[in-house]
């Protein structure tokens, strides 16, 4: 596909995949920040041949037209659930995967905190990729490494957001038959610039290193889950700043609000995320509060190996239309002070940014949210 990006450096129009800067000949462009945290290629004018490859090469587009068919999914193992972050499925495909002497590929928390995609061979190493990470991943040159795990016929699982997903597959321009793709349903992708800034400001508020960060702590329940930060010390606190800053499109990528990738047409093998409205949609799957998976099966490869895995969870057919009805399926809206957030951001903390933004009439907001469950209301009568 015609990278449009390269057309008036148009933002949005970017995903930050990076494909289009390995497949140049000549390594003439380099993935370069913004003053947002955000990387978009960049052409070093003295190294390019001109011979527009990198204009004629882009993941960010959708052309997928698939039928998929959708499950409440509950893994068996309650461990295995309990430090995931909804119903435990990426461990069982995971699993599936080191079985065959294949590596995993996910998403971890680097040095520094910095959040990147990594590999592992190990299943007990994969623990690390358990757990949402609130982050746009350093994915740097890891599509690379996956083409060369391919090429060695090794089974490979990529998991990532589904932008992250496209752009492996345009890179690799072939299908591979142990090549098994898996979505997570990505709400956006926030900045690791400001997730440094608040990391810094929170260490420095309380005075120690922060070991962990975890933003779906299920120990008070799964619907009740809060971002917990762990100090090397031992000590946690439960603080909201930067899970409400993302949820509410503050700091997230431009290319995000223009999502190509969040409806149904998935353009991956297996699709996981949190499945919302269990109790409405399938009241008769039982719900202890440590998780429940949406789980969407979009190609062939995907419902083969389904039928071999499925042995190891708990399972539900649903309607895909109905699941979607409570769970992420559009593109995130752009704040409308996301613009006030990125001027104010080296002159205030992430704290005080984030709750400036925030503030709204508190009328308007219990309106909207009474809007909102009505047309969730009306939708489940009619799809019914």
């Amino acid at each position: 596909m015609k990278n449009k990006y390269f057309e008036k450096k148009e933002k949005n129009k970017c995903n930050g995949c990076g494909v289009c800067a390995l497949k140049c000949p000549v390594n003439a462009i380099e993935m370069k920040a913004d003053n947002e945290g955000f990387y978009y290629p960049q052409i070093i004018e003295e190294r390019c041949i001109n011979c527009n490859k990198c204009k004629n090469i882009c993941s960010n587009y959708n052309d997928s037209n698939i039928k998929n068919n959708a499950y409440v999914a509950i893994n068996k193992n309650i461990n295995e659930k309990k430090r995931s972050s909804s119903g435990g499925m990426f461990f069982i495909l995971a699993k599936y995967i080191i079985n065959k002497n294949g590596v995993v590929y996910g998403v971890e928390y680097g040095k520094n905190h910095k959040v990147q995609h990594n590999y592992y061979e190990k299943l007990e190493d994969c623990k690390k990729f358990q757990g949402s990470k609130y982050i746009r991943s350093d994915i740097e040159k890891i599509y690379i490494s996956v083409e060369n795990f391919l090429k060695q016929d090794r089974y490979v699982l990529f998991t990532g957001t589904p932008c992250q997903c496209n752009g492996l597959k345009e890179y690799l321009e072939k299908d591979y038959d142990k090549l098994l793709l898996c979505d997570v349903i990505c709400h956006a992708n926030p900045s690791q610039s400001v997730f440094d800034q608040y990391i810094y400001e929170l260490e420095k508020k309380y005075n120690k290193k922060i070991k962990s960060i975890n933003f779906r702590d299920k120990q008070n329940g799964w619907k009740s889950s809060m971002p917990t930060i762990v100090f090397k010390d031992g000590n946690k606190i439960k603080d909201k700043t930067f899970y409400n800053g993302f949820v509410n499109g503050l700091f997230v990528r431009p290319s995000c609000y223009d999502c190509k990738f969040s409806g149904i047409n998935r353009v991956t093998d297996f699709t996981i995320g949190d499945f919302w409205g269990n109790n409405i949609i399938v009241p008769e799957i039982k719900d202890d509060d440590t998780g429940i998976s949406i789980l969407l099966v979009n190609s062939t490869k995907a419902k083969l190996i389904f039928d071999e895995i499925k042995c190891e969870m708990e399972f539900k057919k649903v309607d895909i239309n109905k699941a979607f009805t409570y769970n992420h399926h559009k593109p995130i809206k752009k704040h409308c002070k996301r613009k006030r957030f990125f001027k104010n951001l080296n002159k205030m903390t992430v704290e005080d940014n984030v709750n400036n933004c925030l503030k709204v009439n508190m009328v308007r907001k219990f309106l909207g949210m009474c809007k909102r469950k009505v047309r969730k209301f009306l939708n489940i009568i009619f799809n019914y």
